[in-house]
């Protein structure tokens, strides 16, 4: 009888342990799904304002010193006018970034990226 009840209080002692990780881990859970829908909802109304979301990255040792790849299509772009102080704000490695552009005609300085245009930059958050 003495066997069953330390078995039975060991049973509880330890599924009341877990619970409290679980309730700890999905409230974590929630604040993070909140912080994605806002973002989600941002990068929709700039996606209809006309904007793509994409990523600067810096190539050190490069003719092309910045570049911007697409996140939807992956697509990495030589943005030929990023030098402008208008943009230097921006110019850092790994900035993600909703941006417009126009592209251009002209021969590839880089043999990865197409050359753009800049219209227009905003900072993405997230």
């Amino acid at each position: 009888m003495l066997i069953k009840i330390f078995t039975a209080s060991m049973m509880l002692f330890l599924t009341s342990c877990n619970s409290s990780k679980k309730t700890v881990q999905k409230t974590s859970d929630n604040t993070m799904s909140n912080e994605q829908s806002v973002n989600k909802v941002m990068d929709t109304q700039m996606i209809n304002d006309g904007f793509h979301v994409g990523e600067i990255k810096h190539l050190k040792n490069s003719k092309c010193e910045y570049i911007i790849i697409d996140q939807a299509t992956k697509a990495k772009f030589d943005p030929i006018n990023i030098s402008e102080e208008t943009y230097e704000t921006l110019r850092k490695d790994a900035q993600k970034i909703y941006y417009k552009y126009r592209p251009l005609r002209m021969m590839n300085r880089c043999t990865d990226a197409n050359p753009i245009s800049l219209i227009e930059i905003k900072k993405r958050e997230g």
